[in-house]
This record gives C-alpha cells, sequence and structure tokens, in this order.
C-alpha cells in the first residue's frame, strides 16, 4: 500500500518538476494522498488482517470484475489470510505456491476465466512476490 502512494507521490512531483501541474494542484493531490495513507492504516488496524492479506483488500476494493459478481474484497482478503498460514512456504516451495494459487481460484469461481487469472495474478504478486510467480 506504501509503495503504490509513494509512487503516486513520485509521479505528482515529477509533474510538478516538468510543469505538467501547478503547485497548488500537486499540494492538493499530495494532500489526498496523505489521507488516503491515514485511512488505509486506519482500517488496516480495525480489520485485524496481516498486511499482505490487507493490501489484498486494499487493492481489490475498487474491482469492477469482484463489484459485478458480488465478490466481497475483504473475504477475499481473510481467505487469503487462511490461505498463507496453510501454505507458509509458498515464496520459495513450488508445491506450496501451486496450493496457494488454486486455493485462491476457489472464491472466485464466479468470474469469468480472463478476470479471475488476472486477479489470482494479482493476489500472487501481492502475497509471494511477483518475480516468484512469473
Amino acid at each position: 500500500i506504501l509503495r503504490t502512494l509513494n509512487e503516486r507521490a513520485d509521479r505528482i512531483l515529477r509533474d510538478l518538476e516538468s510543469r505538467g501541474t501547478t503547485g497548488l494542484a500537486a499540494l492538493e493531490k499530495l494532500a489526498a494522498l496523505a489521507q488516503e495513507k491515514e485511512e488505509a492504516g486506519r482500517l488496516a488496524r480495525d480489520t485485524g488482517l496481516s498486511p499482505r492479506a490487507f493490501a489484498v483488500f486494499w487493492a481489490l476494493r475498487g474491482d469492477p470484475a469482484l463489484l459485478r459478481a458480488a465478490i466481497d474484497p475483504m473475504e477475499l482478503a481473510r481467505e487469503a489470510d487462511r490461505l498463507l498460514t496453510r501454505f507458509p512456504h509458498a515464496q520459495v516451495n513450488p508445491d506450496e505456491q501451486r496450493g496457494l494459487r488454486a486455493g485462491l481460484y476457489r472464491p472466485l469461481l464466479d468470474l469469468d476465466a480472463e478476470n479471475r487469472g488476472r486477479i489470482v495474478d494479482s493476489l500472487l504478486g501481492i502475497l509471494i512476490g511477483a518475480s516468484r510467480h512469473a
């Protein structure tokens, strides 16, 4: 979560330096980012999820495919937390990684294959690191 907020803040500053945005507009965007960071931190504490599972929720909270299928991103994050407990070595163990991947597909069966694959790939990137499942 912090990485994406930091990347967005860097983009705002680059736009300011290249004169792609005004100083006042950049300040407003940075203030909105600070508020978003505060909101995310508060929500992360309230959910009781692990940091990685909360990152799953935060990344998918507005995903249109999940909204259309009425799949709750918070429930998906809780399932990711359970799966991480079940497959604690998925980052380095290919068998556990396959088990984690299969477990992530189950709650997404109502989605079309393209969105299901996209979301599972995104979740694996969050949960075990993008370079590990490519």
